[in-house]
């Protein structure tokens, strides 16, 4: 399973005028319509139709479709899941 995670800077974006909630509502519209499930924060799970070639080319587009996003991103990551492990019940068992 292949991962997008980014870091915009927020600071860019006031200077730009661009509302943050729209934006990252705009972004998570398009990565779901793109193979990916939001998981929390900026962090975006690909389906079962990602892999690299394709999550690279997500990125590439969204780059396009969304400039401010590609003007005020500070960092932007690819990541390989081998497994996707629930930790919540580890937590649990300690309260």
């Amino acid at each position: 399973m292949y991962a997008v995670t980014f870091d915009l800077d927020t600071n860019c974006l006031n200077e730009n005028g661009v509302n943050l909630s729209k934006v990252y509502s705009d972004i998570r519209k398009f990565m779901e319509q793109h193979g990916f499930k939001w998981q929390q924060g900026s962090v975006y799970f690909g389906d079962e139709t990602i892999n690299a070639v394709t999550c690279v080319a997500t990125v590439q587009i969204l780059a396009k479709q969304i400039p401010c996003f590609a003007n005020c991103v500070k960092d932007v990551r690819m990541l390989k899941i081998e497994e996707n492990n629930d930790l919540m019940p580890a937590i649990k068992i300690v309260l």
